[in-house]
């Protein structure tokens, strides 16, 4: 049995459920509230010392880190793959998740906590986001929540944010000029672990994919109209629970 501890609008949460979709995969899964903190819970970081969604339990395993689940996945249940059979193929998909983890999701973090937590988290009282910021294990994590909630961030660390975006954008639009998936011919994790970013980014009011980005528009289309797609249950960030999907428990 496969049991997926998520949260909804979490953009690695979403690389995971994507890939849970495109195999086919039922699962369990145990939903947390970020904005309660149920990510800090002794329960949960005696599955995640980090305090970190998701995280994957299957039989005995128990698995963090999006983008190693999602290796893992591909590994334990292989049809369909979702990396070429070839070296090269396979280093190709492994640089896109680099770009991924390196600069992708360090870069939508700030964007993304201004727009989606500072409103809700200016309305804690100091005691009651003191006492939540001394249980994150992460001393910098527990900064982007103080800043978040009090002082907000600086104008120069959201403009370097959104330079690290667009420059994932580029080459996203630079890869779709091959296409049709950021890999080559066949749709991978590649794709998978890339589309919750730029998903999270076509929402923001700075950018306009159709007009400034067209092929990386035209790649997430194509994304969307996959038949897993909606399994996956993709929601806008400020989203609290998807509407009239079904979970995919067996």
């Amino acid at each position: 049995m496969l049991t997926l501890h998520h949260a909804w609008a979490s953009t690695c949460s979403q690389k995971v459920r994507l890939c849970l979709a495109e195999k086919g995969l039922s699962y369990a899964e145990r939903l947390l509230d970020l904005r309660r903190f149920e990510q800090l819970s002794p329960a949960f970081l005696a599955l995640n010392p980090d305090g970190m969604v998701p995280v994957l339990e299957h039989e005995r395993l128990v698995l963090t880190e999006s983008t190693v689940i999602n290796d893992y996945l591909d590994d334990r249940f292989p049809d369909p793959p979702l990396r070429p059979a070839d070296p090269a193929g396979r280093a190709r998909v492994g640089m896109w998740n680099r770009l991924v983890d390196e600069i992708a999701s360090p870069a939508i973090k700030a964007p993304s906590f201004a727009r989606n937590l500072r409103p809700g988290l200016r309305a804690l009282d100091d005691a009651a986001l003191d006492a939540a910021l001394a249980r994150m294990p992460d001393p910098m994590v527990a900064r982007r929540w103080r800043r978040a909630a009090r002082e907000g961030f600086a104008t120069e660390e959201l403009a370097y944010a959104h330079d690290r975006l667009r420059l994932v954008l580029g080459r996203v639009e630079a890869a779709m000029a091959r296409g049709p998936w950021l890999a080559g011919a066949a749709f991978t994790l590649a794709d998978i672990n890339m589309a919750p970013f730029i998903l999270r980014i076509e929402g923001f009011e700075e950018y306009d994919l159709a007009r400034d980005w067209p092929r990386c528009r035209v790649w997430l289309d194509a994304l969307r109209a996959r038949p897993a797609f909606p399994a996956a249950r993709i929601v806008a960030q400020g989203t609290t629970t998807p509407k009239e999907v079904p979970a995919p428990c067996a």
